[in-house]
C-alpha cells in the first residue's frame, strides 16, 4: 500500500501545475546555448574581420580608423579565446593600418610561431619592421629645425 501511495505521489508530483509552468522550462532556454571556446574564438574572428575589410573599404579617415579599432578588439577578442594563425596575421595587420608597427610586429610573429614557413606572416614582420624603421629616422631627423 505506501508503494502505491509512493508512486501516485511521485506522478502527481511530475504532473503537477507548477512544473510546466514557463518559468521551469529547459535550462537552455531560460540561461542560453552554451557556446564553446571554439565557437567564441569563430564569432569573434569573423566580425573581426568583416570590420577589417569595412575599413579598408572606408573612404573617411576617421571612420577607418573607428572601424580598425573595432576589429582589432574583435580580433584580439578570438585570439583571446583560442590562439590561432588566422587570428593572429589579421590582428598585425590591423596594426599596421593603424600605424602601431611593434604591436604588428608582435602579432606577425606570433601568427609566423604558428606556421614558420608562411610568407604572409612574414610579410607582415618585415612591413611592420619597416614601419619602426621609419618611425626611428623620423625621430632623429625632428630634433634640428
Amino acid at each position: 500500500m505506501k508503494k502505491r501511495w509512493l508512486i501516485a505521489l511521485t506522478l502527481a508530483a511530475i504532473s503537477s501545475p507548477l512544473l510546466a509552468s514557463p518559468q521551469f522550462g529547459s535550462p537552455t532556454e531560460s540561461v542560453g546555448r552554451y557556446r564553446s571556446t571554439e565557437e567564441k574564438a569563430v564569432d569573434a574572428y569573423g566580425k573581426g574581420v568583416k570590420l577589417k575589410r569595412k575599413a579598408e573599404a572606408e573612404k573617411d579617415p576617421e571612420k577607418r580608423a573607428k572601424l580598425y579599432l573595432k576589429a582589432k578588439e574583435e580580433l584580439s577578442k578570438s585570439i583571446g579565446y583560442l590562439a590561432n594563425y588566422d587570428g593572429y596575421l589579421a590582428l598585425g595587420q590591423v596594426y599596421l593600418a593603424l600605424g602601431n608597427g611593434e604591436s604588428a610586429r608582435d602579432a606577425c610573429a606570433h601568427a609566423r610561431g604558428l606556421k614558420p614557413n608562411n610568407e604572409a606572416a612574414t610579410s607582415c614582420i618585415e612591413a611592420a619592421q619597416a614601419m619602426g624603421k621609419v618611425a626611428k629616422q623620423g625621430e632623429g631627423d625632428g630634433g634640428g629645425r
